[in-house]
C-alpha cells in the first residue's frame, strides 16, 4: 500500500479521527484544570553511621577486635529505623525544631540501612521543611542524651552516632506545564483516532473501486453513486 492510500484512509474516516481528538482535548483539559493535582513532596536525606562500642578487653580471652560490636550495629540500625518511623519520634523532632527555630514543619520520616550505615529521608511539602526535619533528626540522634533516649532500650553497648552525609535535598516536585500536558494528551488522542480509523478500514469488507481493478485487472469506466433506490410504494388493499 502506497503512502497516498494511507492518507485516503484517514480522509475517509476523518470523523473518527477528529472525534477521538476532540474527546482527548476535553478529557485532558478537564483532568488538568478541574481535577486537583497532587504534587510530590520535597525529600531531604542524611546518612548516619551507628557504631556500638566494643566490649572492653581482658587478658583472659580473645577480644575479636570489636567484631561482635560491628555485627550488633546492624541489629541496632534495624531497631533505630523502627523508632524513626514512629509518630512519637516525628513529634519529638517537631518539638525540637519548635524550640530551636520557632517552627515545626509537617512531613514524614523514613529510614533504610546498608549494613552499619542508616540513610534517613525526610519528606515535606517545602524544601525548607524537608531540610529542617532532616536536621532535626540529626540533632536528636547526635545529641549527648541520645543514647539514653533512643538507644538504651535496645542497645546494651554504648552507641556512637556519626554524621556521614549532611542533610540535603535529594528529590522534589517535577515542574510541569498545564498547556504542555494538555497538548501531549491531545496528541495521544489523535494517534488513537488514526489507529481506530485504520482498524475500521481493516474490518470493512465492502468492495471498492481499487479492489475491482486489482482483482479483475480491468479499469473502472464509471460508477453509480451510492444514493440508494427510492422505496417501493406499498399497495393499499
Amino acid at each position: 500500500m502506497q503512502l497516498h492510500n494511507y492518507w485516503d484512509i484517514v480522509v475517509s474516516r476523518i470523523g473518527v479521527v477528529v472525534g477521538a481528538f476532540l474527546v482527548a482535548v476535553v478529557a485532558a483539559t478537564a483532568s488538568v484544570f478541574f481535577v486537583p493535582q497532587t504534587a510530590a513532596p520535597y525529600q531531604a536525606s542524611l546518612v548516619l553511621a551507628v557504631k556500638p562500642q566494643a566490649e572492653p578487653g581482658s587478658d583472659n580471652y580473645y577480644r575479636y577486635d570489636g567484631y561482635y560490636a560491628y555485627v550488633s550495629s546492624e541489629y541496632t540500625n534495624d531497631d533505630l529505623i523502627s523508632i524513626i518511623q514512629t509518630t512519637d519520634f516525628l513529634q519529638a523532632v517537631r518539638d525540637h525544631l519548635q524550640s530551636k527555630i520557632g517552627s515545626a514543619p509537617t512531613g514524614s520520616l523514613d529510614g533504610k540501612k546498608a549494613h552499619r550505615v542508616v540513610t534517613i529521608t525526610a519528606s515535606s511539602p517545602t524544601a525548607n521543611g524537608a531540610l529542617a526535619l532532616a536536621q532535626g533528626v540529626a540533632d536528636l540522634l547526635t545529641a549527648p542524651d541520645a543514647e539514653q533516649k533512643f538507644f538504651a532500650t535496645f542497645a546494651p553497648e554504648n552507641v556512637t552516632v556519626t554524621m556521614v552525609d549532611q542533610p540535603r535535598i535529594v528529590a522534589g516536585p517535577v515542574g510541569r506545564s498545564s498547556l504542555l500536558n494538555v497538548a501531549a494528551r491531545s496528541l495521544i488522542g489523535l494517534g488513537l483516532g488514526i489507529g481506530l480509523a485504520f482498524l475500521l478500514e481493516y474490518l470493512d469488507d465492502s468492495v471498492r473501486r481499487t479492489d475491482v481493478e486489482g482483482l479483475l485487472g480491468w479499469p473502472v469506466l464509471g460508477e453509480i453513486p451510492g444514493r440508494g433506490l427510492p422505496p417501493m410504494p406499498r399497495k393499499v388493499k
